[in-house]
């Protein structure tokens, strides 16, 4: 029932969109035919299909007068409920259908563990793949990017136009997680007239508002405008889904399906880049690429500009596999060097997670596992969705808060935690890029201006399929602002092998020290009047975990990814950490630009979806400018 559902939402745009015309005439639209893309020119070839490569390629077309190609190895999965059905999130990560399901190297700090990395592998990337969570960072955020070196509005006041030029926000409903106002009605700060629509909750748990109480409870102070240049505290979290349809709004649907008809854009799908194809010269010029469809091996040619959209993790791959990269790395799986650059594939940051579980009390409590178990509830809820695209198959989590330690960590505890940073730092022999970095953190830190832990509740168990009489929430607590530095390289000259991904989680003490403290918090808020009326009892980790010791042992085993790598391809000073310029032009060529998440130089206190889209709405200006 729930996937017929899903299904009866299918946009008949999706039914004209595998289209391809006949071989005297130009191929445009979608289309799986890989002859037929490579048999033409472009002027602008995009790698990727992602987040950020549909934003790049709608924006171009606009310009009548160039053609551009989208080359993306997934497919359009529109119409499909494990994508475009709120509630069901988690269900498409690990298939690798939807999903490249890369692995980390063991890591050193984290048990030697290999930890999963999901990336979206579909058209809209892996904005098709995420919990849809639309939130802008700090201010702070953005303007500490300037302090490393980097121009051309790179900041807060450069960035904010592009968040609004992205989101058309439908405000809250008033009262929601008890806060009497509306939230989103600040236009200021808030995008009115963007392609992608952003709605706030239709439906709220009846936890959700005892969950925000107890958290204010506990200390944290609620924010009504977390998009102004101020995300922490505790807020109602817009969400990028369709006020009209109910589903899920990224970028293969709001800036491709939208787009489709125009005669100069064509995007194949089912096909991997495998090479950026280049002429040597001071500088390099990018000529094209080369993919496989099957086996086989084609060319296309772009006479203006690549443009790598291939993400964080497989940007720097591309890179490297090109003669792009650190010397040393390419001569090793026999790769001729084209430019030299050892920043490639550096400076990886993410954010990480660990999700707690708690029974209820209540076996008929509203939440997205009682669809599972309560077959009238699941069929009021299917009448909604399917009549007023609303209910809680369009739910996704809206309790969300960001604290600067100071808010949980005692003055002293505080004190030890940087004492030692400090010495860490001192001992781990930072390049000058690293230690400007680390210095421009530990300020932040130190001043509480930005969050260095994520606290989100969920109505239901994220990934448990739950049984009758049984109903668990999750609360999920993330490091937002790790000092921690990892890599991705290749491991071999195989294009279409997967690459060594090294996040180098926990590096600093300091981090896992965080995740550990938010554990716990997790654990003290669902013990708080008035959750705790509520809550039967903690299952994962269980009652019995209990000490300091207890909890970061279950840290240790349960840390994983909150899928928002970045950095890998980074702006920056040449030759002082940075792959692209200001421009997002690689370093050493005249036309290979990056646009994704792999060029955020400093990771942000926040979800990072929304600052990808507005990166990329910003480099289509500066590409339309010429520059």
């Amino acid at each position: 029932m729930q996937y017929l559902l899903g299904l009866s939402l299918l946009t008949p745009l999706v039914f004209g969109a595998a289209v391809s015309s006949p071989r005297d005439a130009r191929i445009s639209g979608l289309t799986t035919d890989a002859a037929g893309f490579a048999q033409q020119s472009y002027n602008y070839v995009i790698v990727g299909g992602g987040t950020a490569g549909l934003v790049v390629a709608a924006r171009l077309t606009e310009m009548t007068n160039v053609t551009v190609g989208v080359i993306e190895a997934g497919v359009l999965r529109v119409g499909d409920p494990k994508v475009d059905t709120p509630a069901f999130i988690g269900e498409a990560l690990f298939d690798t259908d939807y999903d490249w399901n890369f692995q980390t190297v063991p890591q050193t700090h984290v048990s030697q563990r290999n930890i999963a990395i999901n990336r979206g592998k579909m058209l809209g990337g892996s904005a098709g793949l995420n919990f849809m969570i639309w939130q802008h960072g700090s201010q702070r955020d953005y303007d500490s990017w300037s302090e490393l070196g980097i121009s051309n509005g790179w900041d807060w006041d450069g960035l904010l136009p592009y968040f609004l030029k992205t989101e058309t926000v439908t405000p809250s409903p008033a009262g929601a997680l008890g806060y009497s106002g509306r939230v989103g009605t600040n236009d200021e700060f808030e995008g009115r007239s963007g392609l992608l629509p952003i709605q706030y909750n239709n439906f709220y748990s009846p936890l959700e508002t005892p969950y925000a109480t107890a958290l204010q409870a506990l200390g944290v102070p609620f924010n009504s405008n977390p998009d102004g240049g101020n995300s922490t505290g505790l807020f109602n979290s817009a969400a990028c889904v369709d006020v009209n349809t109910g589903n899920r709004s990224y970028s293969a649907v709001n800036y491709f399906l939208t787009n489709q008809a125009r005669t100069n854009l064509v995007v194949l799908q089912g096909a991997q880049v495998t090479k950026i194809n280049m002429t040597p010269g001071s500088p390099v010029v990018a000529t094209g690429v080369e993919f496989v469809v099957d086996g086989t091996t084609y060319s296309a040619n772009a006479t203006t500009e690549v443009v790598l959209s291939a993400g964080t993790i497989q940007t720097p791959q591309l890179l490297e596999l090109s003669g792009i990269g650190n010397p040393t790395i390419l001569e090793q799986y026999d790769i001729p060097v084209i430019i030299s650059n050892s920043d490639v594939g550096e400076n990886y940051q993410d954010h990480t997670h660990v999700v707690s579980q708690f029974q209820l009390n209540d076996p008929s409590m509203p939440t997205t596992n009682l669809l599972s178990t309560n077959a009238t509830f699941e069929a009021e809820q299917d009448l909604l969705y399917l009549e007023d695209k609303t209910g809680i198959y369009t739910y996704t989590a809206s309790d969300i808060s960001f604290h600067p330690m100071q808010q949980f960590f005692s003055p002293a505890e505080l004190a030890s935690s940087v004492a030692q940073l400090q010495d860490e730092i001192a001992a781990a022999n930072l390049s000058e890029w690293q230690s400007k970095q680390a210095q421009i953190q530990l300020s932040d830190l130190e001043a509480g201006t930005v969050g260095q832990m994520e606290l989100l509740f969920f109505a239901g168990d994220i990934g448990t399929t739950a049984t009758s009489g049984t109903e668990y929430v999750d609360i999920l607590n993330f490091g937002s602002r790790h000092f921690s530095r990892g890599s991705v390289h290749i491991g071999s000259s195989d294009p279409l092998a997967a690459p060594l991904i090294d996040p180098n989680y926990f590096q600093f003490t300091i981090d896992k020290e965080v995740v550990i403290k938010g554990t716990v918090i997790a654990r003290n808020v669902t013990s708080t009047a008035p959750l705790s009326s509520y809550i039967k009892a903690p299952t994962n980790p269980s009652s019995n975990v209990t000490s300091e010791a207890d909890f970061e042992q279950f840290v240790l085993e349960n840390v994983g990814t909150e899928w928002h790598p970045v950095g890998t391809a980074s702006l920056g000073p040449q030759g002082a950490g940075g792959v692209v310029n200001d421009n997002l032009i690689v370093y050493g060529t005249s036309n290979l630009r990056v646009v994704d998440a792999s060029v955020i130089p400093l990771q942000i206190a926040s979800h990072i979806q929304s600052t990808v889209y507005a990166i990329a709405e910003k480099a289509a200006d500066i590409i339309k400018s010429g520059n």
